[in-house]
């Protein structure tokens, strides 16, 4: 697992240096190196995972052999006075016992030790998965808070480009009146249509100043100036293959959270295993090596004792209280839950990567659709416009062609934002997502 280390250090390394030079987050990659470093979510993964990394080491501790050694000294005082004594061991001795020991221990059969290495083996191949999934989780989430904000944006510059043009058509309106050729009805219709448009450019306002706080919420920084998509982005590309069963065997196959799901039902099932083994019998082999000097007796002389043991150490469990039964009993409720859930990820993979496919495919047309509608929308005023001074039009009719105009603005903007996520969202439930799929989407800003 080193590599993984090495991996670690060189990718954070260049993040920290760029927060230490205070880069703003003006776009989506400044955003997200940024995010690297503050994301708590991204954050704890990688804390987990250097815990279960660790945890696999604590398992295998288990089944290597372990040695220790321990030393003293003891002054003892020793009188012996009882008549029964055999003649000349009776009387009074003070001396000193050096000893010292070496013990040795190897498991040779021990099932449930076994059990939690091959556990922790799989803990920290789902950590790996988890954290991976994270990493494409926190691209995700760039891209969706970044453009929660860019569409915030564009909506507060189209909510007042739509109250510039009601204010001067309510200019328009009350010249009109004033010479005669207006009437107070259209005059109302078009105060009440600005009132609309002020309500919704101070709302637009607000979800911009929410969306910037949800940005710095993931950066920890202020968000600097914000790009905006070009005109011609994104490219509107179909999936490739474009094929339906394609993407949904892919999801089923690499989505992340489902193998970690896999995985999660596994360490499940070792752990029925592991427990159950509690009736097992473990079998050692022990060896221990002793020695103590003491320096007197009540005899007046010295003794040395040194002694070497080998052998193996059975230990049969004989009455657990039930405690084995009902732990089992626990453990195989738990894998059942990790089933469930398994399952239910599973489905939940399959239904994703469809929608995603789906709102890429009719994404396309809706674009096209909505894009058209916006120039004919633009076309549409100016007409309107022209025909309402010469008398052709109403002003009912050029409130209507503005407000039918700035919706399909709002519709276009949001359609385009919700296209690309569609396509990071193909691409994340596939297990499929890259950094560099965040530099390409960040290629179209400007």
């Amino acid at each position: 697992m080193e590599h993984k280390r090495t991996y670690f250090f060189c990718f954070m390394l260049p993040v920290f240096l760029l927060v230490a030079a205070k880069v703003s987050a003006d776009d989506m990659m400044s955003t997200y190196q940024l995010a690297s470093v503050q994301d708590q979510q991204y954050q704890a993964a990688i804390s987990i995972y250097e815990a279960e990394n660790a945890r696999l080491g604590k398992a295998r501790a288990g089944l290597l052999p372990f040695l220790g050694a321990n030393a003293g000294t003891t002054r003892r005082s020793q009188e012996v006075t009882s008549n029964d004594n055999i003649t000349g061991f009776d009387g009074e001795a003070d001396y000193n016992i050096e000893s010292w020991s070496v013990n040795f221990n190897q498991a040779l059969f021990d099932v449930p030790a076994w059990q939690l290495y091959k556990q922790a083996k799989v803990n920290l191949e789902k950590a790996m998965l988890d954290l991976d999934s994270a990493k494409q989780e926190l691209i995700y989430r760039v891209a969706t808070v970044y453009g929660q904000a860019l569409v915030a944006q564009e909506n507060l510059r189209v909510s007042e480009a739509e109250k510039k043009a009601l204010a001067e058509q309510l200019e328009l309106d009350q010249e009109r009146l004033n010479v005669g050729l207006g009437t107070v009805t259209n005059l109302y219709a078009t105060e009440s249509r600005y009132s609309l448009a002020v309500s919704n450019t101070i709302e637009a306002d607000f979800a911009l100043r929410d969306a910037l706080v949800a940005l710095k919420e993931l950066t920890a920084q202020e968000p600097g100036h914000l790009l905006v998509i070009a005109s011609d982005k994104p490219p509107l590309d179909p999936p490739s293959p474009n094929d339906l069963d394609y993407w949904v065997g892919s999801a089923l196959k690499n989505n992340l959270d489902y193998l970690a799901a896999q995985r999660t039902v596994e360490i499940a099932d070792r752990e029925v295993s592991r427990i159950k083994a509690g009736h097992y019998p473990t079998l050692d082999l022990v060896a221990s090596h002793s020695n103590s000097d003491a320096d007197g007796s009540l005899t007046g002389s010295g003794r040395l004792n040194e002694n070497t043991d080998i052998g193996l150490q059975l230990a049969i469990p004989l009455v657990q209280g039930w405690g084995v039964v009902s732990g089992t009993r626990e453990a195989r409720a738990l894998y059942q839950t990790a089933l469930h859930k398994q399952e239910g990820i599973r489905r939940s993979v399959d239904r994703t990567s469809r929608s995603a496919y789906q709102a890429i495919t009719s994404g396309i047309s809706r674009l096209q659709a909505l894009n058209k509608a916006v120039r004919a929308g633009n076309s549409t005023v100016e007409a309107k416009r022209e025909g309402f001074k010469a008398g052709v039009n109403t002003n009912v009719e050029v409130l209507d062609a503005v407000r039918d105009l700035y919706g399909s603005e709002r519709d276009y903007i949001n359609a385009k934002y919700q296209f690309i996520l569609s396509t990071l969202q193909l691409k994340r439930v596939t297990g499929s997502l890259e950094v560099a799929d965040l530099e390409r989407v960040n290629s179209w800003l400007e």
